[in-house]
């Protein structure tokens, strides 16, 4: 279950863009609508709207190099796309989702420190961003650090109380960390 929640991050992640990154006065609205809609349909639409307007910036050529690294993670082409993130942000390093993405790629190839070094500026730059969070959240429960996990994806849950199965998840891994503390 919780690999196929990635699967949907990841999948979502990887829309075209269509709006202007985390500095987009309209992910206020989008994020408080997040919180408050019962529909799934609605949520769905909504945490798409998010995922657009982080991934989309006002810079044709950011926006480009956003496209190239996409089409890269789409070709498994990882070392191409980690370039490719780099050099977007080194043009942009206010840009949390190429830090994001960088960090996608970068735990795709099994380089999880760098991954989580990624995860922490981008939440740096873009605190309420759930899939960075959740991304957090599975490299920490990977290594076992249940307590840390749990406070990740309570992060994400804050931000995206749509996230789903997480809250039994959440639980699980309380009483992982409850053993480990024996």
């Amino acid at each position: 279950m919780r690999r196929l929640a990635l699967v949907f991050c990841l999948a979502a992640s990887l829309t075209a863009p269509a709006m202007a990154t985390q500095k987009d006065p309209a992910l206020d609205g989008l994020f408080d609508r997040l919180r408050t809609v019962t529909d799934p349909m609605q949520a769905r639409l909504l945490i798409q709207a998010i995922w657009e307007t982080w991934t989309a910036s006002d810079d044709s050529a950011l926006d480009a190099l956003m496209a190239r690294g996409l089409g890269q993670i789409q070709a498994r082409d990882l070392d191409g796309a980690v370039a490719t993130f780099t050099t977007l942000i080194e043009k942009a390093p206010e840009f949390a989702e190429a830090w994001n993405k960088r960090a996608t790629v970068q735990w795709m190839r099994g380089d999880f420190d760098a991954s989580v070094a990624d995860i922490q500026r981008t939440v740096a730059l873009e605190p309420r961003h759930f899939g960075a969070w959740s991304g957090l959240g599975m490299i920490l429960e990977d290594r076992e650090q249940y307590d840390g996990a749990v406070r990740a994806f309570e992060e994400c849950l804050k931000h995206n109380p749509h996230a789903e199965g997480l809250r039994d998840h959440i639980e699980d891994l309380k009483r992982k960390a409850a053993r480990q503390k024996t």
